[in-house]
């Protein structure tokens, strides 16, 4: 007998955002594209051209319930976007 697996869970893979049906984004010939959000990637063409502009965007949009300082939040965004398909890439 198999074990259980749980589904699978998508993220972009620029932003780390989950993924869903409703927020996979779409390839220029329409078809969805699993790696990123209709955000990040939309008509063949990223919404951020580089890591910094997304933290930028971070930065100022993120809620921040722990008051940290913003080069902590910063550093912590870095780190995690770092890990993430697109960054690596572009590395």
């Amino acid at each position: 007998m198999l074990g259980k697996r749980s589904p699978r869970t998508l993220v972009c893979q620029c932003c780390g955002m989950p993924l869903d049906d409703s927020t996979l984004s779409k390839g220029p010939d329409g078809a969805f594209n699993e790696d990123y959000c209709k955000w990040c990637y939309a008509d063949g063409r990223f919404a951020y051209p580089t890591k910094a502009s997304l933290l930028d965007y971070l930065m100022a949009h993120m809620p921040n319930p722990d008051n940290a300082p913003a080069a902590v939040c910063r550093a912590q965004f870095d780190t995690y976007l770092s890990q993430l398909k697109h960054w690596k890439e572009e590395e």
